[in-house]
C-alpha cells in the first residue's frame, strides 16, 4: 500500500496549478487535454471541499493506493 498526505494549503497549490495548464492548453486549443487537466482540478477541489469539514488541525488528505 502506498500513501500520500496532503494538507488543504497544498490541494489548492495543486488545483491552482493544474487550473493554469488547463488554461494553457485552451488557449493553445488543445481542447481535449486541456478538459482532462480542468477534470483533475475539479477533483481535487471536491477533496478540498471535503477537507474544509473537519477542524483545521486534521485539514489532511490521505490519499492511499492498495494493489491486490
Amino acid at each position: 500500500m502506498t500513501q500520500i498526505s496532503f494538507t488543504s494549503g497544498e490541494l489548492l497549490d495543486i488545483i491552482n496549478q493544474l487550473e493554469q495548464v488547463a488554461d494553457s492548453l485552451d488557449e493553445a486549443e488543445n481542447y481535449t487535454l486541456a478538459t482532462y487537466y480542468a477534470n483533475m482540478s475539479q477533483q481535487f477541489l471536491m477533496l478540498n471541499d471535503k477537507l474544509q469539514d473537519f477542524v483545521p488541525e486534521n485539514r489532511v488528505a490521505n490519499l492511499a493506493l492498495i494493489a491486490n
